[in-house]
Formats: C-alpha cells, sequence, structure tokens
C-alpha cells in the first residue's frame, strides 16, 4: 500500500479534489431536485439516472452521489450508466455512504457503455431474490466497481441473486475493494461471469454468504485472462460453512488465481477453486471455525497440489 501524505485525500471547502478532468461535474442527494443545476452541492439533482442523462459521451463527466443519499429502486432497471466515460463516486461512509435500495425483483444498475467507473456505493437488497444488483453489459467494457458494498435488509430472507453479473463480452474490466455479505439468503454467486468475457481482474474483496453455486462462478461459456487474488471468501455464515467452492469457472477458463483465502466445506482443498486451465498460486483453504485451521495451501510457485 503507497504511503500518503493525505490518507484522507485533499478537500477544498469541503469536496474532494479530483484531479484534471474534461467532463462536467453534478451533485445528487434525494434532497434535491432534478429541476436544479445540479452542478453544485446547495443545487443537487435529486436522482442518479437523471444524472447520467445530463452528461455528455467519452468526455469525462463525474457524479457525485452525495452522502446520505437514499435512492429506491422500485421498477426494473431504473439505473443505466449507459454514457460512456462517466464516473459515479459515492461520497461519505460507515452509514453516510450513499444508498440505492432495491424493492423489486428485477430492479438493477446497469452499465450498458464503455468506460464507467462506480465507487464507494451501498447497494441493498430490501426484498427477497434481487435478480441482480449490477449488471455490466456487453457494451460495458473497461468498467470499474470500486470500494461497494452489496448487503441485504433481512439476513435470513434477501438477497442478490447475483450480485454483479458481468454479460459476455464486457470485457477489461476491474473488481476491486468491494463487500459482499448475502448471509443465509437464497444467492447464487456474488460475482457471475454469464457468459465469455477476457481480461477480467477481480482483487481485494471481501465475500461471504451461503452461495448455491460459488462466491465467484462462470456459466455458459469459457472465459480468459481472469486475473482473481487476494480476495477473501467464505462460502457460509459463521460456523455454517457452505459445500460449495469458492471459485467456480466454466471448464477450460484460464488466467492467474492466487493469494486468495477460501472458506468452504469439501472433500478436497483443491475442489474449493475449481478452474482448470488457471495457474493457482498461493492460495489458502480452510474448513475449520475453530482457529485450529484444516486445508492448506491450493497451488504453489513450485507445484500444484
Amino acid at each position: 500500500m503507497a504511503l500518503t501524505n493525505f490518507p484522507n485525500g485533499v478537500s477544498s471547502f469541503g469536496m474532494p479534489l479530483i484531479g484534471m478532468t474534461t467532463g462536467s461535474i453534478f451533485f445528487v442527494h434525494h434532497t434535491g431536485s432534478n429541476g436544479n443545476s445540479g452542478t453544485d452541492r446547495d443545487n443537487p439533482f435529486s436522482t442518479i439516472d437523471y444524472a447520467i442523462g445530463q452528461c455528455t459521451n467519452n468526455k469525462g463527466d463525474i457524479i457525485f452521489v452525495m452522502p446520505g443519499h437514499t435512492e429506491a429502486i422500485t421498477g426494473a432497471s431504473e439505473i443505466n450508466l449507459d454514457v460512456a466515460g462517466v464516473s459515479l463516486i459515492g461520497l461519505g461512509s460507515g452509514l453516510d455512504m450513499p444508498q440505492v435500495d432495491y424493492t423489486h425483483a428485477s430492479g438493477e444498475v446497469s452499465i450498458s457503455a464503455a468506460n464507467v467507473t462506480i465507487q464507494n456505493m451501498n447497494f441493498h437488497a430490501n426484498i427477497t431474490d434481487v435478480l441482480i444488483g449490477i449488471e455490466v453489459a456487453a457494451a460495458g467494457d473497461n468498467f470499474t466497481i470500486r470500494g461497494c458494498r452489496f448487503d441485504v435488509e433481512a439476513a435470513n430472507t434477501d438477497e442478490f441473486v447475483s450480485s454483479i453479473d458481468i454479460v459476455a463480452g464486457a470485457n477489461f474490466g476491474l473488481i476491486e475493494d468491494c463487500f459482499f455479505d448475502m448471509a443465509v439468503g437464497g444467492a447464487v454467486a456474488a460475482i457471475h461471469l454469464n457468459g465469455a468475457c477476457t481480461d477480467l481482474t477481480i482483487l481485494r474483496n471481501n465475500i461471504k454468504g451461503d452461495y448455491s453455486t460459488a462466491c465467484i462462478t462462470g456459466s455458459t461459456t469459457l472465459s480468459t485472462n481472469i486475473d482473481i487474488g487476494y480476495n477473501v471468501m467464505l462460502n457460509g455464515i459463521g460456523s455454517d460453512i457452505g459445500e460449495e467452492p469458492c471459485i467456480e469457472l466454466v471448464t477450460a477458463s484460464d488466467g492467474t488465481i492466487y493469494n486468495n483465502y477460501c472458506g468452504c466445506n469439501l472433500a478436497t482443498k483443491a475442489a474449493a477453486i475449481v478452474s482448470t486451465k488457471s495457474l493457482l498460486f498461493e492460495n489458502y483453504y480452510n474448513e475449520d471455525v475453530s482457529g485450529a485451521g484444516t486445508g492448506g495451501i491450493i497451488g504453489t510457485a513450485s507445484a500444484n497440489d
């Protein structure tokens, strides 16, 4: 981790300094109005999707979602990042992190344009069987999802079936520093490669929940050059460790899988990561919550044991 004299960033008059941008800057808060200018914190828009509609393709526009903003998704696909090069950045931490609250099973946030970034947002499932939290469409190449939180209202009943769903053809994506907690709801996967994609990087995420397939999974068609590293994954909750893997990719998918911590309860430690063509380096497996440690290393620099 790089050292800095400004560990909390740099701000001026209470707003973060973001460096150079050729684009416009907009603000969103639920106390605002879509009739406002949206260009300063005292006159914010009230909804994210409206702010996206004011952006221009590939200009570098930034939408700041203000601390404490809450926005409900009550219908299908109400927020669509369909403008290329837009950054959606939440301000605030903890309970002040901006929240998108899902109260419709088909509600989702979509990334359907290239070079989109979503950062520091809380995506919150408030009913059972919300199908998708964020869907990355085929046109969503070079997306970034960073520092976001995916959680639930009722730990035993609510969930995202897939927190992040990546459609075939959405390539060169990055998912990093996110937190996923689906508790014991009926989730299938935190990150779902829903078809063939290439050059996807998944780094430093914390994933836990009772996932029926895997914490990270692929389906339908193999993916290539997938980079999965430094993630902490518990397929299960507390002492209830599940009997499904932490990573399960489509046969012949390839890439590198390294320095991940996997908690699940399978017949062999090798079954915790299913990816027949990937290189595995120093992944750690444990099926014992007593603290004694049961399992070992899956893949080393010298041999794949």
